[in-house]
């Protein structure tokens, strides 16, 4: 029994605990950030509102690229009058760490067509930049890929919002936050092939103003 006891005692105290995986932090360009979404004019953009060269991938479900968001988008549109139920796509971004705040921002896409009763959103390309620190973009996308038509379009809602407390502000950096919605949304509707890109300009500062 004696013998028995010391080995239990022994057996037990011999095996280590292991350390609780450490979650890794992936360090990417800005044109990395949901993949495609932020090329050219979007990415800098984002750079000067996150003030950051480089940004941080926590949740890959919040990390869609460009073709993610479009199928999420083509799929809504097809489940009909389902649609209102459907995932949306977020993209989150974090800018670097070492201050007291992670600088970040969120850009939403949201599927809507007239085939949902209680849908009451206008037409054509319409831009909001009235609320604190956010934009609205919405634009109709005629496709075959989708199947939508002149007659029941998909829309395409795009929100932007800067979640950043200790950012510059919106009177300064407003045209940052049109230049990333636009690039999102122009890359969105190029990807669903949406017949003259939507009705969405080649630049942003060629958008209406909101």
């Amino acid at each position: 029994m004696i013998l028995f006891a010391a080995a239990t005692v022994a057996c037990s105290g011999g095996t280590a605990e292991r350390p609780a995986p450490v979650p890794t932090v992936t360090r990417v360009a800005a044109d990395q950030v949901c993949a495609g979404l932020f090329p050219g004019d979007g990415g800098r953009a984002l750079e000067r509102v996150l003030e950051s060269k480089e940004f941080l991938l926590r949740n890959e479900k919040r990390d869609p690229d460009v073709r993610d968001v479009a199928q999420a988008m083509e799929n809504a549109y097809r489940s009909g009058d389902k649609i209102r139920q459907m995932p949306q796509s977020t993209c989150e971004v974090a800018g670097s760490e070492g201050r007291q705040y992670i600088p970040s921002a969120m850009v939403r896409f949201t599927a809507s067509s007239k085939r949902d009763r209680f849908d009451l959103g206008g037409q054509g390309l319409q831009v909001s930049t009235r609320e604190r620190k956010l934009v609205y973009l919405e634009y109709d996308c005629v496709s075959p890929r989708v199947g939508s038509t002149p007659d029941i379009p998909l829309r395409v809602r795009v929100l932007f919002q800067e979640q950043w407390q200790e950012s510059k502000g919106e009177d300064v950096l407003r045209p940052d936050y049109l230049a990333i919605t636009h690039s999102a949304a122009l890359a969105v509707a190029k990807e669903l092939r949406c017949a003259d890109d939507g009705g969405l300009p080649a630049r942003a500062a060629e958008l209406p103003a909101g």
